[in-house]
């Protein structure tokens, strides 16, 4: 390929899998975009990408470029940031991944206090699941990650924050609420109001629920843990989360919560960062912020 340049067109519309929304991005005009993917296909002698009308879609060899540019733009990038700093060591970078729950309750506090200490570092959050913020790590496109921690990897370390109980959420209005207690012959029949099913969470509600030979049949999946409040307030469906993201809610009596069934359904949450890389100084203040601010959400 001529330069880096056709493989961060290529990124764009791998990322976006639209040529319009990518001309967008990297400030081009659509057919400038459509010609760069030509041009690159044919120095690199396959299809990276096929296109059906308007639907664009990533073909074997697309999807193997499209993830291995990720780290070559994560060095890239890297070798920026040291020579500014190099230049200029009082600025620098985080990269941080972290779920939608973690960018509303722990950054926001974490990084006011972070700014007085470092005026001139530049943050940037990607948010994402749990199993996203792991890829994104090992790809080395974020620095720390804030996830539930995953099962045993040696790829990885990680600066525990806390442990959280996951409870059901009901509406006051529920049956359950006015009993004070769950009935377990009835918790496949509910409409369940659940985190994306790509998330570490769903995935441990999902095999709590098997054990108790109540498996998951009906749900709502959103995103977004503002909404998933609102529709069990409403009585469209009952919900599993931690105490801490629904305090308010509980506080004000618009959310009753209930145990679950069975065992207690815990999440070890974490900071990760890649292993055997020196975390900065910078670094590790951000940790121990995070550290302090989880301290007082337990």
């Amino acid at each position: 390929m001529e330069n880096v340049h056709q493989l961060r067109v290529f990124g764009a519309v791998a990322d976006t899998l639209s040529f319009t929304r990518a001309a967008e991005r990297v400030f081009l005009t659509q057919s400038a975009v459509s010609h760069q993917i030509a041009k690159l296909e044919r120095d690199m002698g396959c299809q990276l990408l096929t296109r059906e009308g308007r639907t664009v879609a990533l073909t074997a060899a697309g999807r193997v470029l499209a993830k291995q540019s990720e780290r070559i733009f994560a060095t890239i990038d890297s070798v920026i940031l040291a020579a500014q700093q190099a230049a200029k060591p009082g600025i620098g970078r985080i990269r941080i991944g972290a779920s939608s729950t973690a960018c509303q309750y722990i950054i926001p506090e974490a990084l006011r206090e972070f700014r007085e200490s470092f005026p001139h570092y530049s943050l940037a959050i990607t948010p994402g699941d749990s199993p996203m913020t792991f890829d994104h790590l090992i790809a080395g496109t974020i620095d720390l990650g804030l996830l539930v921690r995953p099962e045993r990897t040696r790829k990885l370390q990680f600066h525990r924050l806390f442990d959280d109980e996951l409870l059901l959420a009901v509406s006051p209005l529920h049956p359950w609420a006015k009993a004070g207690k769950v009935d377990r012959r009835e918790l496949s029949d509910q409409q369940m109001v659940l985190y994306s099913r790509n998330s570490a969470t769903f995935k441990l509600v999902e095999r709590h629920f098997a054990k108790l030979q109540a498996p998951l049949r009906n749900w709502i999946e959103l995103g977004d843990i503002g909404a998933m409040k609102e529709l069990v307030k409403l009585g469209l469906g009952i919900s599993v989360m931690a105490p801490w993201v629904a305090a308010p809610e509980v506080r004000d009596g618009s959310l009753v919560l209930l145990p679950l069934p069975g065992p207690k359904l815990k999440r070890p949450w974490c900071i990760a960062s890649t292993t055997g890389r020196a975390l900065s100084i910078a670094e590790q203040t951000f940790i121990g912020l995070c550290q302090a601010v989880a301290a007082r959400i337990q």
